[in-house]
């Protein structure tokens, strides 16, 4: 009779814990989606928000700058660059599960400068000088 009073505990304990394991992979994969999809959003935003200065500081002209808050996730490079037709672009390369994901904005000047590899948040001055909008980490303060 013990016997089976223990075989029976074992057998709920196991099929507990089997559920519990179902559950949480589930949990994981939802929570890592949340994860990759606020991380787009970040990146989304502060491309939307350095396109927008360097618009405004380039119809203002030369001399003209502004300062932004900028959030750059972890695993995410952010490069400035000017094309051919004279065009700056921001591109980000994002990683996510599953690979990399490209996001790019386009301004109407040319550009110059860089934005830090690391995560984290940064004020980021958006001068135009001549010829070109500068993007580049502040020193100060947003």
């Amino acid at each position: 009779m013990r016997a089976q009073a223990t075989v029976e505990w074992v057998v709920v304990i196991s099929f507990a814990i089997l559920i519990l394991a179902v559950m949480l992979s589930f949990n994981e994969d939802n929570y890592l989606s949340f994860r990759s999809n606020v991380k787009v959003s970040n990146v989304k935003a502060t491309l939307n928000d350095l396109k927008n200065a360097a618009d405004f500081v380039y119809s203002q002209g030369s001399g003209a700058k502004t300062r932004l808050h900028a959030t750059i996730p972890y695993e995410t490079n952010i490069t400035i660059t000017t094309l051919s037709d004279g065009k700056g672009q921001i591109q980000a390369v994002i990683k996510v599960k599953g690979g990399e994901q490209y996001f790019d904005v386009y301004t109407d000047g040319n550009l110059t400068g860089s934005l830090p590899s690391k995560a984290g948040e940064y004020c980021v001055d958006v001068e135009c000088l001549e010829g070109a909008v500068s993007i580049t980490r502040s020193g100060g303060s947003c």
